[in-house]
């Protein structure tokens, strides 16, 4: 018995470091993209540093209510770095969005039209773009699945395709960050 009481002392006391650190929001797009502090790091970010990001998004939850967990994965980008030091001017950021990810920016009237509610994604992409987030949707996909041009919200502009953005962008120096 007293083996049991030190081996559940020992899990408790490494187990409280863990649970203390809650994740925060914020800071450059509020009320998204937790993120925790990771103050002991080996790397540092380094000074005066652009960050170009692709972030390929093709991927949506059955669930039809729920935040996109790979736009919300944009905010965690944003939120370390500037939480870091980074300023937000120091990031191009854009998304590319195909396949079932089309959903993600349809307007509100769209996604009722089809799922009796509001978009959830619309206000967290509001926000990325007012952080400077440039939003591009796969032509290919919105043919394929029905989607109208005017079913899209602002600020998503249409390429030709995925594919296509996705080179385009990687030739221009952004890093391929894939679902």
């Amino acid at each position: 018995m007293p083996r049991l009481c030190m081996k559940l002392a020992a899990v408790a006391l490494f187990a409280v470091p863990v649970l203390a650190d809650e994740p925060m929001l914020g800071p450059a797009i509020e009320d998204y993209g937790p993120t925790y502090p990771i103050d002991d790091r080996d790397v540092p970010l380094a000074d005066g540093a652009m960050y170009k990001a692709v972030f390929d998004v093709a991927s949506y939850s059955e669930d039809v209510s729920k935040l996109s967990r790979r736009l919300e994965s944009v905010a965690r980008f944003i939120n370390m770095h500037v939480r870091n030091g980074t300023p937000l001017d120091s990031m191009k950021i854009a998304v590319v969005l195909h396949g079932r990810a089309v959903k993600t920016v349809m307007t509100h009237a769209a996604y009722r039209e089809r799922f009796e509610m509001d978009n959830p994604n619309l206000e967290l992409v509001k926000r990325l773009h007012a952080a400077g987030v440039q939003f591009y949707m796969c032509g290919q996909s919105i043919a394929f699945t029905g989607v109208d041009k005017e079913e899209l919200a602002e600020p998503v502009n249409v390429a030709l395709s995925a594919m296509t953005m996705l080179t385009v962008l990687q030739n221009d120096g952004y890093a391929l960050l894939p679902d």
